[in-house]
């Protein structure tokens, strides 16, 4: 069963292949619901369950488990976000950030290892599972954000909004649960390493982006535009990149990805 529970993350990699291929060529499902992303979700969300129950720990340890699950928070975003006609544009580049993490964890040792005495807590189940929901809905902001910016929309305006703000309500959460998380393991809520110093970078910087939304949308430079939001929306994904991978890949911390 250990190595069998592998066979869904190869046919929800395929899916999302599909459902990028599909989109790059133009053509798009009749409803999200027969979509092969929508099949990816579920082949993905049953291979995550049946590796949490083989392991005994939530499947968030390690690069490969982590890229896994940032994939599959991608795609659930886009199902809650961009299930509309007006949304769907989005989709197109949305299924390259889907696809992308899972073709990067079908790379990687996918063997299953026990979890350090420290992280083997609910906490870092919460901790890790809403960081990475904050991560996918960031991801749908961007693609939100690109469609806005070459196409303009009410609606897909208004689905970017949200992306902000559900990522942002998620990071918070989990960060809240991270804090207290570290007490348990370290007697500290806080203990000032990198990744926790770009967690921070990022909340203040959507915690920001959420609290302009109240600035009425002026036209014409200097003022606050509905383009400039959605080119902050879009760029806070570079942000996210930089705190996921880049501090993890590059600088020495406490916490692994």
């Amino acid at each position: 069963m250990e190595g069998a529970h592998l066979i869904l993350f190869w046919l929800a990699l395929v899916a999302y292949g599909a459902e990028a291929g599909f989109r790059l060529a133009g053509v798009a499902p009749a409803s999200m619901g027969k979509s092969p992303v929508f099949v990816g979700v579920l082949l993905h969300a049953a291979f995550l369950g049946i590796r949490w129950g083989l392991s005994g720990h939530a499947p968030m340890a390690g690069l490969f488990e982590s890229l896994t699950v940032f994939s599959f928070c991608c795609a659930v975003a886009g199902l809650i976000l961009c299930r509309s006609e007006e949304t769907a544009a989005a989709w197109k580049p949305l299924s390259i950030l889907v696809l992308l993490p899972q073709a990067g964890a079908a790379l990687i040792d996918k063997r299953m290892t026990p979890l350090y005495p420290a992280l083997d807590t609910p906490w870092f189940a919460s901790h890790v599972g809403l960081s990475f929901l904050g991560y996918g809905f960031f991801a749908a902001g961007l693609s939100l954000g690109i469609v806005y910016l070459r196409s303009g929309g009410d609606a897909v305006y208004r689905a970017a909004g949200r992306s902000a703000l559900y990522g942002f309500s998620a990071f918070s959460a989990g960060m809240v649960c991270g804090g207290i998380w570290a007490y348990y393991a370290w007697g500290s809520y806080w203990i000032w390493t990198p990744k926790e110093i770009w967690s921070v970078i990022v909340w203040i910087y959507f915690a920001t982006l959420t609290h302009l939304k109240f600035i009425p949308a002026q036209e014409g430079w200097p003022g606050w535009t509905k383009r400039l939001e959605m080119g902050a929306t879009a760029a806070g994904y570079g942000v996210v990149l930089l705190t996921f991978l880049g501090v993890s890949l590059l600088l020495r911390s406490s916490h692994s990805f």
